[in-house]
């Protein structure tokens, strides 16, 4: 079954609501540890009302979710786990492209979550996938991406020097960090300590070239050099067969099939 830690990031935490239910889709038991950049009794009260065993930490605003994530480890023995699940709230501002697929509004958030925890059964295909011994990583397949960013790849090249291991642009990596892993590639990332400072404070949603997105990077690097292999699930939701659908359907070659 494997022992199971979960950390939520509430930033916007007007998502509270959203998240906790959530959570009532892990068919396994889980210690939770959620971390918070502003003190709110309310929020907190909520959390506890859902899991009175939950572990609530304050901590620096910076480094989107990575940053907090990593502070969260730093309490624990992470040896007392198998497994991590890592997920953070979204906010809604704004348009994304991502793998020929566009979101607005929250789409980006949910089809992140949304195969990991939207439902018991998506719960339990992103379990199953990563008790394969050769899965080190599970996260949504829409969002799973094999070539980062020019503006973070001089910063990931310098963090695979600090942790002695190689780099390689083409290695697969969970785009928007929210994903199941393996405890050991957490624990081999904690080798570094990187301050707040090395985050930087209060960054901008759409930011590129940061300490935080190249992180997101390593964890697929690390994945790779402990020799696992990241799986790509998909949820329930029928919205991809329809996005599909109509590109092809529209797509120049099967315009001029249709119209001869």
């Amino acid at each position: 079954m494997g022992r199971l830690l979960v950390h939520l990031h509430l930033h916007y935490q007007d998502q509270t609501d959203f998240f906790m239910s959530l959570l009532s889709n892990i068919t396994i038991p889980y210690e939770l540890v959620v971390t918070l950049t502003d003190d709110n009794p309310e929020v907190c009260g909520k959390i506890l009302s859902r899991k009175p065993d939950a572990r609530i930490m304050l901590t620096d605003n910076c480094g989107y979710d990575v940053y907090p994530f990593f502070q969260a480890m730093k309490e624990y023995d992470l040896s007392r786990f198998d497994y991590i699940l890592k997920l953070h709230t979204k906010n809604s501002n704004g348009n994304l492209t991502l793998n020929h697929l566009h979101y607005k509004g929250y789409g980006f958030r949910d089809n992140l979550v949304g195969p990991l925890v939207g439902s018991r059964k998506n719960f339990r295909k992103a379990l199953d996938a990563i008790s394969s011994p050769r899965v080190g990583m599970v996260c949504s397949r829409y969002f799973l991406l094999r070539k980062e960013s020019q503006q973070n790849r001089s910063n990931t090249m310098k963090l695979c020097g600090e942790y002695g291991i190689p780099y390689e642009d083409d290695v697969a990596f969970c785009a928007g960090t929210m994903f199941l892993c393996r405890s050991e590639i957490v624990q081999f990332l904690l080798k570094m300590d990187h301050s707040a400072d090395n985050y930087g404070n209060r960054l901008r949603t759409g930011n590129a070239g940061t300490l935080a997105h190249s992180m997101e990077t390593m964890f697929g690097i690390v994945c790779r050099h402990l020799g696992y292999v990241i799986k790509g699930v998909k949820g329930s939701c029928s919205y991809y067969s329809r996005v599909f659908f109509w590109k092809l359907l529209y797509h120049k070659d099967i315009r001029w099939i249709r119209s001869h």
